[in-house]
């Protein structure tokens, strides 16, 4: 993929084409013939449509993705809501044909992609990228970026990928907060705070001891403490508050544990997912064994080092 150069085309959102509310904001899927707004299962329609746009294209000649592995699997895009991503060679021609493509699909679908919000991002040796953007009339980026929250073209070791984590709780623990609220309240939002954007980062990535240290220190304190910076002492040991509730803790997850358990959670779903998409990326690149219980042993030191961590988990699953 780096060797040849590819164009990373991303756009987040759409506008409706001529429909403006109150305060200039735009209303998403709002139909003219119906009137009615939040459709989901249209917008899934209309997207399924785009997606098979795509594949037409690709199979056509007019746009390359990236092969995976041994080159049985071909990407050229990846579709989340409206949040998508769009694979492509560096070549003007091919960009030229893309935005031929979102033209077509905004007039069969009377939707529009919102430019403000797109990007094209260059990935390897990519010369002349300042024209493929101004073909598309989007904004230029470059890896590390964010998709569906998650950082892309991070290492996934990195420490700083974690920062939005740790300023997200230190918001919700925020010392204030502790006026108002009880032990129980305090033992509630704690709880709260290993939901959404939290427990979707221990999910895929490993968590380093010394990120967990600051998470857990924030809500230590935040459950101990008073509105002030003096000292107090804790009631009760921190591994006896993260022990379940039937053991006779306070049920807090360990942080460090959690993690894993999340990861270990891919290997059990690599054996039971056998049609899923993204099993099929790791078959490809990397091989099953087992008969499908595992996927090869990983090589390799470039690319791989995230399957490579959970694979590392497979001796103590």
């Amino acid at each position: 993929m780096a060797e040849m150069g590819r164009i990373l085309y991303h756009f987040s959102s759409f506008l409706h084409l001529g429909k403006w509310l109150s305060g200039g904001f735009l209303q998403l899927l709002s139909w003219p013939e119906t009137g009615r707004s939040d459709l989901p299962s249209t917008f899934l329609f209309v997207m399924e449509a785009l997606s098979k746009m795509i594949e037409g294209m690709v199979d056509g000649g007019l746009l390359h993705g990236f092969s995976v592995g041994n080159g049985d699997l071909n990407i050229s895009h990846l579709l989340f809501v409206d949040a998508t991503l769009i694979f492509c060679g560096a070549h003007l021609g091919q960009v030229q044909d893309l935005r031929a493509l979102l033209l077509c699909f905004a007039v069969v679908s009377r939707l529009s992609i919102n430019l403000a919000k797109s990007k094209i991002v260059p990935v390897g040796a990519t010369p002349d990228v300042e024209i493929f953007a101004s073909t598309i009339g989007c904004k230029i980026s470059s890896l590390l970026m964010k998709y569906l929250g998650l950082p892309l073209g991070a290492s996934f070791k990195s420490e700083r990928i974690w920062n939005d984590v740790v300023e997200r709780v230190e918001c919700r623990l925020a010392a204030w907060k502790r006026l108002y609220l009880s032990k129980g309240g305090r033992l509630t939002l704690i709880k709260s705070t290993l939901s959404n954007l939290t427990t979707y980062f221990l999910s895929l990535f490993p968590l380093s001891t010394k990120v967990a240290n600051r998470i857990e220190k924030l809500q230590r304190d935040f459950l101990w403490s008073e509105l002030g910076e003096e000292f107090k002492f804790h009631q009760v040991n921190w591994s006896t508050v993260c022990t379940p509730i039937s053991g006779g803790g306070l049920g807090i997850r360990h942080l460090l544990k959690f993690n894993q358990a999340l990861l270990d959670k891919w290997l059990w779903r690599y054996q039971n997912e056998r049609e899923a998409f993204w099993r099929a990326v790791i078959d490809s690149q990397f091989g099953e064994a087992w008969r499908g219980w595992c996927s090869n042993e990983v090589q390799g030191t470039y690319g791989v080092g995230l399957w490579k961590n959970i694979m590392s988990l497979w001796g103590t699953f």
